[in-house]
């Protein structure tokens, strides 16, 4: 556990010494009070806060993950951190963990400049980062799977797109697509955010279908790690 936390450190160093990172961390924070406040003077509703969180995690999750494994083999890093004593899991918890908290960082903060500080935020606590957790695998699976940092890049950019994208537009779909749509990961974490927020209570089917993608995108990371 040391080993991990002290990769941890060098990762958040290494990390916020780059202004594109911090860039990436802040933009769901600026973006979602400037839309929101734009949205709310023009009455339109459909741009909730709950879209703004999920732009936080998969911009965070997806964009920091992905490319920076991506290079870091390129680097052979992740090689010359293999000769160490750390194996494939731990390497691959400390980045997730790293990128895990910059993604919590900026979904807390997206509801903070909109809604204020609240105890609501706590009962959010859970699905952010249940949510951050999918999009982080989601970004290493990426980082693992995809051959070049240019290749990366651009599907890292489409995937948090699509994600992003099918969330604002599926309410506008018959409504017994949600049984089809709500298999999506997004769909369902964003589903339970919203209703958190209104309701103040969690949605059981949703809450299950999310920690089933966070256990079946683990399982395939333990798949790639075997290859290490």
């Amino acid at each position: 556990m040391r080993q991990i936390s002290v990769l941890m450190k060098h990762e958040i160093k290494d990390l916020l010494k780059n202004p594109a990172i911090i860039v990436v961390i802040l933009m769901p924070i600026f973006m979602s009070k400037v839309v929101t406040a734009a949205m709310s003077k023009s009455n339109a509703g459909f741009l909730l806060l709950s879209i703004w969180i999920l732009f936080a995690q998969v911009m965070v999750g997806i964009m920091l993950t992905g490319p920076n494994l991506i290079e870091e083999r390129e680097g052979k890093t992740i090689d010359a951190l293999l000769c160490s004593p750390l194996n494939f899991r731990q390497i691959l918890m400390a980045k997730g963990l790293t990128i895990l908290l910059f993604s919590i960082f900026s979904q807390i903060f997206v509801y903070i400049v909109n809604e204020g500080l609240n105890l609501v935020i706590l009962k959010l606590l859970l699905p952010m980062i249940v949510g951050g957790i999918i999009f982080v695998e989601i970004g290493a699976i990426i980082g693992f799977k995809i051959s070049s940092s240019k290749n990366g890049s651009a599907v890292s950019a489409a995937v948090m797109v699509s994600l992003f994208l099918i969330v604002s537009v599926y309410k506008t779909l018959p409504g017994w697509t949600y049984n089809i749509f709500i298999f999506i990961p997004s769909i369902g974490i964003t589903e339970v955010i919203n209703n958190l927020i209104q309701n103040g209570c969690f949605l059981l089917k949703e809450s299950i279908l999310s920690l089933a993608w966070t256990i079946g995108l683990g399982f395939w990371l333990t798949l790639i790690g075997r290859k290490y």
